[in-house]
């Protein structure tokens, strides 16, 4: 382990990592009220942010789940929890963008689709997941003036098709098993945007956004599937599932899983992947404490399991830092880990 965040910002139940006029930046929720936080790693260097309540009807934030965006050169954070639905905030000013305040949120994570983000919010124990765009924002008066709202021509329809040029895509096929950012992964299949995410009526879908119907459909597993991600393995982009112990990918084409790999440890509770200097990589983070490096293209555990965490891993990221590949962790009750990444 390389450094971990300071104490004293608290633990951090969830985070992001954005990039700001060419810096790493973590953006995180720590566990108190109507705060959010900033860490610069190469500079170790952290900056807390006070935020405006969602409304007054609740004065409080629960940012037990948040995803970051950089909008014209400002983050923003969007996030909930158990008793908070999704709501946006500019994090430097700390102003409400838009609220839905109502409800509750399980997890969320920004979803890169080539030159436009998304926030992916997803909903532990109920049908849907939801992409939600970081640039919208209500009016100034949106509550101030419900009047004007009511005088609104409301014989304008939905587009039968959605698409991520709307400011909300609703897919009610889709469901969250876990509350960590990983429930549901999204990103490009063949140009196209996709989610996956388990399926409303069992087993794993790859959700075309635009169509709005599934282009793959996996079987269950023995063990549930309930964290996902995206990777490009021998030149194909595969999914990469894992539940209980087991880390699966599977074919987009064929719609099969390969042979699982068992993870040491105990059961996984977080997951991320990508590419570090061309080699395809996933990352698992367990119940125990547990954080394991996986070779995607050998189909084998990578060096050995990193141990550092004493509690639950929350959250888990892989990120270049000064030119050189890190992994960033976080748990409960324990401070952000950051690793080196094992070659």
């Amino acid at each position: 382990m390389i450094s971990s965040l300071p104490a004293s910002c608290g633990h951090i139940i969830d985070f992001d990592l954005v990039t700001l006029d060419g810096r790493l930046i973590l953006v995180g929720s720590p566990d108190r009220d109507r705060l959010a936080c900033t860490w610069d790693p190469a500079s170790d260097r952290w900056t807390q942010y006070e935020l405006d309540a969602p409304d007054e009807e609740f004065p409080h934030t629960e940012l037990t789940s948040l995803g970051a965006a950089v909008v014209d050169g400002r983050i923003v954070i969007g996030g909930g929890g158990d008793h908070q639905g999704f709501v946006m905030w500019d994090l430097e000013t700390g102003k409400v963008r838009l609220s839905e305040w109502q409800g509750s949120v399980g997890s969320v994570v920004r979803a890169d689709f080539g030159d436009r983000s998304r926030l992916l919010v997803g909903f532990v124990g109920m049908w849907g997941v939801q992409l939600w765009d970081p640039s919208d924002a209500e009016p100034e008066d949106w509550h101030d003036d419900d009047g004007d709202l009511d005088d609104e021509d409301d014989s304008v329809t939905e587009p039968e098709q959605p698409s991520l040029d709307d400011s909300l895509v609703d897919i009610e096929e889709l469901e969250c098993q876990s509350g960590a950012s990983s429930a549901a992964a999204a990103g490009l299949w063949a140009g196209r945007p996709v989610v996956v995410a388990g399926g409303r009526n069992g087993g794993v879908l790859v959700w075309d956004i635009e169509e709005g119907r599934p282009l793959a459909q996996f079987d269950d597993l023995d063990e549930e599937l309930t964290e996902f991600a995206l990777a490009s393995v021998d030149g194909r982009v595969r999914a990469v599932a894992a539940g209980g112990q087991s880390v699966v990918l599977g074919d987009l084409e064929s719609s099969e899983w390969g042979e699982p790999l068992t993870a040491p440890g105990g059961e996984i509770s977080c997951l991320t992947a990508g590419t570090v200097h061309g080699r395809p990589f996933a990352v698992t983070g367990a119940r125990d404490g547990t954080i394991c490096v996986w070779d995607l293209a050998g189909r084998r555990l990578l060096g050995q399991p990193l141990r550092g965490h004493s509690s639950e891993v929350f959250g888990v990221r892989v990120a270049d830092l000064d030119s050189r590949p890190v992994i960033i962790s976080s748990a409960h009750c324990d401070s952000v880990h950051l690793w080196e990444f094992p070659l």
